[in-house]
């Protein structure tokens, strides 16, 4: 009953993210974007992602935050590697976009940029980097590479990351959070902590609203 229950919950959290994912790409809606409807999308993201994870490694591993990798030891250095890999991808991404001669367009983001406060500036940033690194990286791809070594985890868990972001309905929206997941997914292998791909997404996040909210 325990693994019925466990499965049942993920396999509802992947039904959730990707037929949403899909539904998105095809079907256009036209909504006026506020803080409440934010919140409620955040709020939507993390029981979504976070929770069904945390309650399949309890219900059939035991010890939820030492399987989520969530660990004190290497915090801080854990950290500053995420914030250096931000930075190096950000500048690298974006002197290969200037040389190829494209012009990146965050329309979601930029929105969202424009419609919150400093408060959501943080909160924004954190809780989905929380929820988003918890299911991607450490549940699918640690899952995976216990199973099948790093590389095809790193790379099926940066595919189903991209693919996660069709809603934006930009090429350049899918490939750079495949890339991006590369990043995070060395990270995770990397430092065997979570607090490292979770502030790499948090800083990415933040720089890219902190941009609209502030130009």
């Amino acid at each position: 009953m325990r693994k019925f229950v466990a499965y049942a919950l993920l396999a509802l959290a992947f039904i959730i993210i990707y037929g949403s994912a899909a539904l998105s790409f095809f079907v256009t809606a036209e909504y006026e974007l506020n803080m409440n409807l934010i919140l409620f999308s955040l709020i939507l993201n993390f029981i979504v992602m976070f929770f069904p994870v945390v309650i399949f490694v309890y219900l059939i591993y035991g010890n939820v935050w030492e399987n989520l990798y969530f660990r004190k030891e290497k915090l801080a250095i854990s950290i500053l590697y995420g914030l250096i890999a931000t930075v190096l991808f950000i500048l690298a991404s974006s002197i290969i976009l200037y040389v190829i001669g494209y012009k990146e367009e965050n329309p979601l983001a930029e929105e969202i940029g424009k419609n919150i406060n400093l408060a959501f500036l943080i909160l924004i940033p954190l809780i989905s980097s929380i929820s988003e690194e918890t299911f991607f990286r450490a549940f699918i791809q640690m899952r995976l590479e216990n199973k099948f070594g790093f590389m095809p985890s790193l790379l099926i868990s940066s595919i189903l990351f991209a693919v996660a972001h069709l809603e934006y309905k930009t090429y350049i929206q899918i490939v750079m959070p495949f890339f991006f997941g590369i990043v995070l997914g060395i990270l995770m292998h990397k430092s065997k902590n979570i607090a490292a791909p979770i502030s790499a997404h948090f800083f990415y996040n933040f720089f890219s609203l902190a941009i609209f909210l502030y130009q």
